[in-house]
């Protein structure tokens, strides 16, 4: 303990005298971060709020779409759609709508930021709680069904309980999503008008627009900060306590223990009578709430048909928004597609190609080491320990932020700046991909029973025997999971990743997310964002219903783990 103290103590002193020095080398970038501990509270804070609405939507929309197989049928379609939406290319419109409610009061513009990390972080979160649904062993539902859990009590006691594990690090990967998505929302333009929100997101687009590297080296290293805060803190627990709803059959497997908030601090003065006072006040809040949920609990026994018919209406008030919004935009299509189409719509075909093209190099790269690696940190706790930190930190950079040093490299390595823009886009691409990939495939090589393994070693399996008969056939939903995820985020990064601007220069490759930049910037132009977006559409529910969708289903029978 004394010697991690003491390591800690030169850490502090190290970076003191960095931080001295940067502020005399680069007055003006120091008096500029002084604002950022502030600016990282409201961008914490817009992610906290977007993250708890995407937590609910996640687990109602996931549960729904895998309990009721009437609803998957409109909910999954749905939920490709939605993922398939460059969120960039819509976030104008939300951008007016929200500004145009609010009568241009600046709670406008917060709303919009918070929408377009919401939207970043909540498809793939209802991807995993439908992948966990849909693969609880057929004998625990048997369990459940046998002693009469249904409705709020099966949710409680099976459904919850069997998707934390996939919620918690698709969370990770949401969070991680949504930084992604700030850096690129707090500050933007619509209409012709330039909206901005103080933030870190803001602060580092701004240094990177001017070309600041000081500044942009100082707002990367807040934001790595908080990463690593929140990290130690928030997901690294929740990630050890996930454990704790692992099917396992195998006995003598040690439980991890999470320590507590108060032993983390507990270097602190334990004030105790303040503590008292505290708990004193807070007890009957709690006695209240847990009085409150008995009561909930009895009511849904007593009264199961009332609370499926206000479900039923409560559905129907749903449909009936969603058929008149589906609506009104048919009604746009078809007025948009009896005029003349714009001249750059001939161009779409050869874009999606290329676009589709990048992705798909940048997901064969992420494969080739995020398998092996995942396998690594899901077998072995000492290499999980130590390097799945380091990842997770590294995950939740978002390459909005790292674009000066995506750019720097691809201008290293490349001999032209056409090929360096074509490297930063695969590059971006891939960056916004592979953690997806990564992190599903480590909560599938964990959720593997320790009683499989074992017999696996008994019956000799070894190296590529292994891999073939255990491993591989285990990880194949979560595999196809964060695919789906994958290529939605790949998508996404398309209007990032193809038209850069750093240091008053632009690199721009063609594809989809350059003709989208180009329908929103300068000049708005409608009818080619609506047109780009609907190719993206078209792509991805192709790839969804023909590819991933028909995997996923073979995967989710075949490769079932019973335990």
């Amino acid at each position: 303990m004394r010697g991690l103290r003491r390591w800690l103590r030169l850490v502090a002193v190290v970076l003191i005298l960095a931080g001295i020095v940067t502020a005399i080398a680069f007055p003006q970038a120091a008096w500029n971060a002084i604002q950022l501990p502030l600016f990282a509270f409201f961008s914490t804070t817009r992610m906290v709020i977007a993250y708890l609405f995407a937590l609910v939507f996640a687990i109602a929309y996931g549960h729904t779409a895998a309990t009721n197989k009437r609803a998957s049928a409109a909910l999954l379609p749905l939920l490709d759609v939605l993922q398939s939406i460059p969120i960039l290319g819509f976030f104008p419109a939300a951008l007016i709508f929200f500004v145009a409610t609010f009568h241009g009061h600046p709670i406008g513009i917060e709303f919009a930021v918070v929408f377009l990390i919401f939207t970043s972080m909540a498809w793939n979160m209802a991807f995993g709680v439908y992948e966990s649904l849909t693969t609880i062993p057929a004998d625990l539902e048997a369990a459940a069904a046998s002693f009469g859990l249904r409705g709020w009590l099966r949710f409680r006691y099976l459904a919850f309980p069997a998707a934390i594990p996939k919620l918690v690090y698709n969370s990770i990967l949401s969070w991680t999503n949504g930084w992604f998505f700030l850096v690129a929302s707090e500050i933007f333009s619509a209409g012709g008008t330039e909206f901005q929100r103080p933030g870190l997101g803001a602060f580092i687009a701004v240094a990177g627009r001017n070309g600041d590297v000081p500044s942009i080296a100082i707002g990367i290293g807040v934001l790595a900060a908080v990463v690593l805060t929140l990290d130690i803190f928030v997901w690294r627990p929740l990630g050890a306590w996930s454990e704790r709803f692992r099917m396992e059959t195998a006995p003598g497997r040690e439980i991890p223990r999470v320590p507590s908030p108060y032993e983390r601090f507990r270097w602190l003065p334990r004030l105790p009578k303040v503590r008292k006072r505290i708990i004193a006040r807070v007890q009957p809040a709690v006695e209240r709430y847990h009085r409150l949920s008995m009561r909930f609990e009895r009511a849904y026994s007593r009264h199961p048909k009332a609370l499926r018919e206000i479900r039923r209406v409560d559905l129907a008030l749903f449909a009936i928004v969603f058929v008149v919004v589906v609506a009104t935009g048919l009604v746009g299509l078809v007025q948009m597609f009896l005029r003349p189409l714009p001249p750059n719509a001939s161009v779409l075909p050869s874009a999606a190609v290329l676009s589709f093209s990048r992705l798909l190099v940048a997901y064969a790269i992420a494969l080739v080491w995020t398998i092996p690696v995942a396998a690594m940190l899901g077998e072995s706790e000492k290499a999980a320990r130590y390097l799945t930190p380091a990842l997770e930190l590294f995950a939740s950079l978002p390459a909005t932020a790292l674009l000066p040093v995506i750019v720097g490299f691809a201008l290293l390595i490349a001999p032209s700046v056409g090929a360096a823009g074509q490297l930063a886009a695969i590059l971006i691409a891939l960056f916004s991909m592979q953690w997806y990939l990564l992190f599903n495939l480590i909560a599938g090589v964990r959720s593997i029973p320790d009683d499989l393994k074992e017999a696996a070693r008994s019956f000799g399996l070894r190296g590529r025997a292994y891999w073939k008969r255990l491993l591989l056939p285990a990880i194949a939903p979560s595999l196809l999971t964060g695919s789906i995820t994958a290529w939605g985020a790949g998508w996404n990064a398309l209007i990032v990743s193809e038209y850069i601007q750093y240091a008053h220069q632009f690199y721009e490759v063609p594809g989809l997310g350059s003709l989208l930049n180009h329908a929103v910037y300068p000049t708005p132009d409608n009818e080619m964002l609506l047109l780009t977006i609907l190719t993206m559409i078209v792509v991805v529910l192709a790839m969804n219903k023909l590819l991933w969708r028909p995997l996923f289903r073979r995967a989710s029978t075949r490769f079932r783990l019973e335990v």
